[in-house]
């Protein structure tokens, strides 16, 4: 918590826990997910005769190129409720301008450490810094960059090898991707 915070409301967890509960008309209503993985095995779709049979690694180039076309949604980008309690948390405007700033320079410098680390093949420095800034997109809404950098922080976890290496190569390259539509959002709403 910045010190700037604390002199603001020095008891802000007793004011968070004392705050009544949101109403039900200001949540968004539930959105439905389909969970393929829930689905029978007599229901999954068999090959059809003739056609060719996919590669682990083509697998993976599928499911980037559906990546690439289903772009997320805003509200895959932020989780409103969260950025929501922390908006309620001051009065200030100017607060959350600071907060998104910071987080903005943060992430900038995050990401030049991620690309040193990778030149150097740094596993372990890429998974704590995958780590770091998990908690800290967390922390503001920023819930495609956490989710991504989760799997930055448990890839880079793993024995140094070629697939490692391109995994979380890949992984670097969609979370900036993530962050930049998360800061185009954080940027707009500053400004209105």
């Amino acid at each position: 918590m910045s010190p700037a915070l604390r002199a603001r409301s020095p008891n802000i967890i007793d004011d968070i826990v004392k705050r009544p509960p949101p109403s039900p008309s200001d949540k968004a209503p539930p959105q439905k997910k389909l969970d393929v993985k829930s689905r029978p095995v007599s229901e999954e779709p068999t090959p059809k005769a003739g056609s060719p049979i996919t590669t682990p690694k083509e697998k993976c180039d599928l499911k980037e190129v559906e990546n690439k076309e289903n772009k997320p949604s805003k509200q895959d980008i932020i989780d409103t409720e969260v950025f929501g309690q922390i908006v309620d948390l001051d009065e200030d405007p100017s607060f959350i301008s600071m907060m998104v700033n910071d987080y903005i320079e943060q992430v900038d410098s995050t990401f030049n450490k991620m690309d040193q680390a990778m030149e150097a093949k740094d596993l372990k420095e890429i998974s704590q810094l995958g780590h770091f800034l998990k908690g800290s997109s967390a922390a503001l809404g920023v819930k495609q960059v956490s989710l991504t950098c989760e799997k930055i922080q448990n890839t880079a976890k793993g024995t140094l090898t070629d697939k490692t290496i391109e995994e979380v190569t890949s992984l670097l390259k969609r979370v900036k991707e993530e962050y930049g539509a998360a800061k185009i959002w954080l940027l707009e709403y500053c400004t209105t």
